[in-house]
């Protein structure tokens, strides 16, 4: 018998995916899950450099950047929904309060549209985007990696893993950041160290990870617009001061231990414990005056943020045979425990000597008693929570599925605040029942029908400037859609929902308040993969009609677009590999744009932040120049040089987008 093949490709490209676990905490297939799911893998984020979840958005239908408190927190509006700190952002399946998620230890993402609460218990009904790390291979590799910007300074980044003998292997990753902000001052600076251990035996496997994350960035609101429109100044001259930034230090630990019971069980166990520590320095404007050019500042300061987070979960995972059909059952229990704590507060007085048409800086926040405010010091806020949930998909024949699942969730939640007049601003406890229900109807192997239906619930852990913390919102889904698997490496997705929400949410120029009713419908189409042999492409797009339904402080924003989500949103981007046989190696090269449309800066609508279409491109050389791979790369971030606005806080905290930047990077493999 004689075969032929091709040979294999050492580096596969793959834009598409045809498994994920965020849906179900088990690698399960695409097309037999009954909700949206999207996967950014290992080949974009190379391709494009990826280096933030921002950037990693670009790829997916339906999230924009929500506030993001500075450029200092990961924050996404996804299906209309959505802020920073509002546990919607994962890593490996467990709730982060790391602030920036997305580092050098990022494998792929995945992000699961709509109601996550079955498996994730507390989370908004926009979904969750969860980071997955790269996990200890049983390859020896290395690789060294660089990369210098536009902006000055760069990166340096070293991966080694390997196998250690007797079923382990181990992984370290390191990085060290230091790059000029690309504003008129600052710097992004961080130390990654990263080990990771793995074992696996005849039953028995273990995953233990570590990672300390040192950073110092600037704390940038960006811009401000009035009466509907951007400051007439230039685009990357700050409003605020060089002693705007945020320093700290994150710490996580996550162990994860398997046991196979049997053929059709296996029980999980995991412990997971993250640490944010840092302190914040923030001038921030309060009001402009546009003719003469007067910024009216306060310097603010913070010390002593403390976040924690615990989690412990145990679940049951099995694949029995009942009455003749196979059942994917999911049963577990869990334990949560986030606190977020502020020390010290420092509150400024206001001055006007700032003029923003001939800026002087010079201005830094003073810490000490005559700026202390005591009703936002010894600020505190803890949310326990404990769980058993329960997943089902029934495969009643070789076409249906059924899908049901449900979480029992009891939690309380503490809130406090002051040392000099101690006041406890939060004690409530409460018991949720959170259903889901969906069912996949399997046309053949490649093209699958779904529906879902699902409930959402999230007591809020944020806390305003006047230490007020949000009531807790209630969300309901409702989704239809359908996949297909195009060939094994292209895939297609399109969904349609409806979310309605109660108690939402809204942060707007250091003010926390609730809208009693809010909803968001609309549909999302993605392609991910190869559409022929050395061609892939990744595109998608959105359209999302989101609007308050009732608002019992100001009727007048009844029927307001929600802030931060476009109407229409969309992206294209397509990579191609040259085999030319003159150059050693392969060539690659590739591009796209992503297009957002107008977007709502405040629940009043009183502005509009415009629409933008932003273009990158890139161009790499793979070969063996040195060790056993080698890449060359050169990536341009905006392309045509855009000036645009990613998202608002308020009229007075508009995040820009950054210029036009140049990325030459190169990694060695040995």
């Amino acid at each position: 018998m004689t075969i032929t093949a091709d040979a294999a490709d050492a580096n596969p490209v793959e834009y598409g995916a045809t498994q994920a676990s965020t849906a179900t905490k088990t690698d399960t297939p695409l097309i037999e899950t009954p909700q949206s799911v999207s996967v950014v893998t290992q080949s974009m984020i190379e391709d494009y450099q990826v280096t933030s979840l921002d950037d990693a958005m670009k790829f997916v239908s339906g999230v924009t950047q929500g506030n993001t408190l500075g450029g200092t927190e990961d924050g996404f509006v996804k299906r209309g929904f959505g802020a920073n700190s509002d546990g919607s952002i994962l890593l490996d399946g467990v709730r982060s309060n790391q602030g920036l998620g997305f580092d050098a230890t990022t494998d792929h993402v995945e992000v699961l549209k709509g109601s996550a609460s079955l498996l994730y218990g507390i989370q908004n009904p926009g979904g969750v985007i969860n980071v997955i790390s790269k996990k200890p291979q049983y390859e020896w590799n290395t690789r060294v990696s660089g990369r210098t910007g536009g902006s000055g300074g760069g990166a340096g980044t070293l991966d080694v893993t390997g196998p250690l003998g007797n079923g382990f292997a181990f992984r370290f990753i390191a990085e060290r950041q230091s790059e000029d902000y690309w504003r008129n001052f600052g710097k992004d600076q961080h130390t990654l160290l990263a080990p990771s251990l793995s074992w696996y035996g005849e039953k028995a496997s273990f995953n233990i990870s570590y990672q300390e994350y040192k950073y110092d960035i600037p704390y940038d609101r960006g811009t401000a617009f009035i009466n509907g429109k951007p400051l007439s100044i230039p685009y990357e001259r700050r409003l605020d001061e060089l002693a705007n930034h945020a320093w700290g230090k994150n710490k996580r630990l996550n162990t994860t231990w398997e046991y196979e019971l049997s053929p059709d069980w296996k029980t999980r166990f995991t412990y997971a414990w993250m640490q944010r520590r840092y302190d914040s320095n923030e001038v921030r404007a309060t009001a402009i005056n546009t003719t003469t050019g007067a910024v009216t500042r306060r310097a603010d300061a913070n010390r002593g943020f403390n976040h924690q987070t615990s989690l412990t979960s145990w679940d049951w995972i099995g694949e029995p045979e009942v009455l003749g059909m196979k059942h994917d059952l999911l049963i577990g229990a869990d334990y949560e425990k986030v606190e977020t704590y502020k020390q010290y507060s420092y509150r400024g007085k206001v001055n006007s000597n700032f003029n923003m048409y001939d800026p002087v800086y010079g201005v830094s926040p003073i810490t000490n008693g005559s700026t202390y405010s005591d009703s936002n010091s010894n600020l505190r806020s803890t949310l326990f929570n404990h769980s058993v949930y329960a997943k089902d998909s029934i495969h009643f024949t070789d076409h249906w599925i059924g899908v049901i699942g449900g979480r029992y969730q009891h939690y309380n939640q503490k809130g406090s605040s002051g040392f000099v007049t101690p006041v406890e601003t939060q004690n409530d406890t409460a018991n949720k029942f959170l259903p889901q229900v969906g069912l996949v109807y399997m046309l053949n192997d490649s093209l699958s029908f779904y529906g879902n239906f699902s409930k959402s619930f999230t007591p809020s852990t944020d806390v305003d400037d006047d230490g007020n913390t949000a009531q807790p919102e209630l969300g309901t889904t409702y989704e239809i859609g359908s996949k297909w698997q195009i060939s094994p490496r292209l895939d297609a997705t399109v969904a349609l929902y409806r979310i309605d929400e109660k108690d939402m949410s809204v942060y707007i120029n250091g003010v926390t308040r609730n809208i009693p009713k809010a909803r968001s419908s609309g549909v999302e189409l993605e392609l991910n993969g190869e559409i022929a042999k050395d061609w892939s492409v990744s595109a998608n797009y959105a359209y999302d009609k989101t609007e308050i339904v009732e608002d019992n402080v100001s009727q007048n924003n009844v029927g307001n677009r929600l802030v931060n989500a476009p109407t229409n949103m969309g992206s294209l981007y397509v990579s191609h590999t040259l085999r030319w046989l003159p150059v050693p190696g392969d060539i690659r090269l590739g591009g796209g744009a992503r297009y957002v449309g107008t977007r709502a800066g405040d629940p009043e609508n009183s502005f509009t932040m415009p629409a933008y279409t932003v273009a990158d491109a890139f161009i790499t050389w793979d070969n063996a120049l040195l060790g056993k791979h080698t890449q060359l790369r050169l990536n341009v971030n905006n392309i045509f040089n855009k000036e645009y606005y990613t998202s608002s806080a308020g009229n007075l905290r508009v995040e820009e987008g950054e210029t036009r930047n140049v990325v030459l990077s190169a990694s060695v493999d040995f």
